[in-house]
């Protein structure tokens, strides 16, 4: 029987401390708690589904905003996750989830001035960062995962979503922030055609996290199946080429070179070795088409509406070879919605990307050392994660891959 690991990352109490544990000035407490002698009552928050495992604090200062909360929260894709969530929120329109959930206050101490509060009170942080006043904060958690970090959803009274922001708090989230805030820096120059990216508005430390705020995009409700599996060509296309093309041996290009330096900095398994050893030796006088890729083009991270496509989540933007993003959406598509192992995703996927590179200016000869190429981005995400502590236990799909090389290599 294997033993159930809670991820580091879980609870409510992480949550808690990290953004409402600010040097003592402002504290959070639990239903039943008592309140801390001498401090006022700031705020409050709903943890829903359950405080062992949230996914979203709800604010309760504002019930348009906290329905606006429910009603947007992304992380409820699954029919049984939307069922969940419209009960709740019908729950909150009558006052039953308040009696049921999970209650934190967040108080302060009343000897802050105006000017220290946004010091030691994050929504007081964001009300500068945004310039408005009249905002709440929700917190979307998400499921416990690699780079799960906190993300803040900005909400105006009214309900109308502002921005939202990410508030990194390791080594591993600091630099995929500072990294995001570097390519929407780079997006708003561009101006690109094909796709429209959030609107870049602050970045920067607050206590021990660090935070990028962005603008809202609009909202979009999720596709069927049939439009899932097809990706957007030409945004992909744009994005690759948003650096400059290329092309060059694996094995002497910048790119892998950046693969054996992440592979020393990690410290990463024996068997992730053997692989970055085993696709040199098979792959590295390959030439390979290389440029930019978006890092998690998923369904999920985008909103198809009318002609216009809207793109977030732009943390893991990198130059890397032409046609990962490709892979990673049917890849990840097939995985999240059908079900398939990653082996079985692997083989349906590569029966339709020999045509969709072609269409990127990717050599499709060069197909089997993409898959390799992206399946190691994989285990090498996994390994980060590994090393600052955040990977409680291998996912299916990790473990899928880990398979997968092993027969690679045993072949």
């Amino acid at each position: 029987m294997v033993e159930e690991v809670t991820p580091p990352t879980a609870g409510l109490d992480w949550a808690c401390r990290l953004l409402f544990g600010s040097g003592g000035r402002v504290a959070a407490r639990r239903r039943g708690e008592p309140a801390p002698v001498g401090f006022e009552r700031a705020e409050a928050y709903l943890a829903l589904p359950r405080a062992a495992n949230p996914r979203l604090l709800v604010p309760l200062g504002s019930p348009q905003a906290a329905a606006t909360a429910l009603a947007r929260n992304h992380d409820a894709t699954s029919k049984k996750a939307r069922l969940a969530r419209a009960a709740l929120g019908a729950g909150l329109r009558v006052g039953l989830t308040q009696r049921v959930a999970d209650r934190v206050d967040v108080f302060v101490d009343p000897a802050l001035s105006p000017a220290e509060r946004p010091q030691h009170l994050l929504t007081e942080h964001l009300r500068e960062m945004f310039g408005r006043r009249d905002l709440e904060m929700a917190v979307i958690l998400g499921v416990p995962r690699l780079n799960r970090k906190p993300v803040l959803q900005v909400l105006a009274s009214d309900g109308t979503v502002v921005g939202y922001v990410k508030a990194a708090w390791n080594d591993l989230t600091a630099g995929l922030v500072r990294n995001e805030a570097r390519v929407l820096a780079d997006l708003a120059a561009a101006l690109p055609a094909s796709f429209v990216p959030p609107a870049f508005v602050a970045a920067g430390p607050w206590g021990d996290l660090e935070l990028i705020a962005a603008s809202a995009l609009p909202n979009a409700a999720r596709p069927d199946p049939a439009q899932v599996f097809e990706p957007p060509m030409a945004v992909i296309a744009e994005i690759a080429g948003l650096w400059g093309r290329s092309t060059a041996p694996l094995a002497d290009s910048p790119y892998w070179a950046g693969v054996r330096e992440r592979l020393a900095f990690q410290g990463g398994s024996e068997l992730v070795e053997r692989a970055v050893d085993w696709i040199e030796r098979h792959h590295g006088h390959d030439t390979i088409a290389f440029g930019a890729w978006h890092g998690d083009f998923t369904p999920w991270n985008m909103a198809r509406l009318g002609d216009t496509t809207y793109l977030w989540d732009w943390e893991r933007a990198a130059s890397a070879p032409a046609g990962l993003d490709l892979l990673h959406f049917l890849f990840q598509s097939v995985c999240r919605f059908d079900h398939q192992t990653p082996a079985d995703a692997v083989e349906i996927c590569s029966e339709r990307t020999p045509a969709l590179l072609s269409a990127l200016d990717v050599p499709p000869a060069t197909e089997p050392a993409l898959w390799l190429l992206y399946r190691l981005e994989l285990l090498l995400r996994y390994d980060e994660a590994r090393m600052t502590g955040v990977l409680a236990r291998p996912s299916k799909i990790h473990e899928g891959i880990l398979e997968m090389f092993d027969r690679d290599m045993e072949g």
